[in-house]
């Protein structure tokens, strides 16, 4: 998968989260409870964070494995 592609998949799933998030949850823009240290929410949203860049490192290592420049363990 070419950078742009990858950029436009990560593009398209943000835009999808956000169009989500104001349907479902418009109170989150102003919210800001996952800043409330020892919540439900903190803790929830760092999950989701951390899955994010999970995603994100797993799309940059299988290209970079095809290639053989992966400095990323599998």
């Amino acid at each position: 998968m070419s950078q742009k592609s990858k950029v436009s998949v990560l593009l398209q799933r943000r835009d999808n989260i956000r169009e989500w998030l104001e349907e479902e949850a418009p109170y989150t823009e102003v919210d800001q409870r996952h800043l409330d240290a020892h919540t439900p929410e903190r803790a929830y949203w760092h999950h989701g964070y951390q899955s994010a860049l999970t995603d994100i490192m797993a799309m940059l290592a299988l290209e970079d494995g095809k290639t053989g420049t992966s400095g990323i363990p599998n």
